[in-house]
């Protein structure tokens, strides 16, 4: 399973491997009171969950540098999480792409204004330069 992490502060648990769990940060994964340290760049093994039993729980990400993901409702079944609807995770791999184009868009937008500035205090020292 792998969690998903988003800028708008919700994430995903997905994947095939419901005894295995990685993200691309290392923090606490929060399933109704059950904690499970999660390390960065590695699997971390999934204990079986609630005894064995199907529920559904409300789960939190908290990242090392205690940002909060909301996970949404995870199902557990016979003690192992289940991946959600692959139309959910379809959502969530465009909610990504969406993260990564926020991220450069903003880059994009700095440089744009350190540029305008440039030109706007001296624009023959851009030249001469």
């Amino acid at each position: 399973m792998k969690i998903l992490t988003f800028l708008n502060g919700k994430g995903l648990i997905c994947g095939r491997d419901p005894k295995r769990i990685e993200c691309d940060r290392g923090g606490i994964l929060k399933i109704g009171d059950t904690e499970i340290e999660v390390s960065v760049g590695g699997d971390s093994i999934l204990p079986v969950l609630f005894h064995g039993a199907t529920v559904r729980h409300s789960a939190t990400f908290t990242d090392e540098h205690g940002e909060v993901f909301d996970l949404g409702t995870v199902e557990v079944k016979n003690g192992r999480i289940t991946s959600p609807h692959p139309f959910a995770v379809e959502i969530a791999e465009l909610r990504s792409r969406i993260d990564v184009l926020e991220k450069k868009n903003s880059e994009l937008q700095a440089k744009t204004e350190e540029l305008s500035h440039i030109f706007d205090t001296n624009s023959l020292n851009f030249l001469i330069g």
